[in-house]
């Protein structure tokens, strides 16, 4: 009889074993499921960063070169 409880509960952890090990590798699937959509993210991120600085020195020399025509313009009745 002893025999049939150790086998029985021993049958039992098995299965519990098997079934948290089921539910650790779905969560690792999400989790790894996780990390590419955040390095995903992060690529477009760095994608609209670069087209901003560009667009931010586009600007910035535009307001230069405003500025120097303003310096240069001189009238011609001095």
């Amino acid at each position: 009889m002893n025999y049939e409880l150790l086998s029985k509960i021993a049958m039992e952890e098995s299965e519990k074993s098997r079934n948290e090990a089921l539910i650790l590798r779905k969560r690792n699937e999400i989790l790894h499921n996780e990390i590419e959509n955040l390095k995903s993210k992060i690529n477009k991120l760095e994608e609209e960063k670069k087209d901003l600085q560009k667009e931010i020195e586009t600007l910035k020399s535009a307001l230069d070169f405003k500025k120097e025509e303003k310096k240069e313009h001189f009238s011609y009745y001095s």
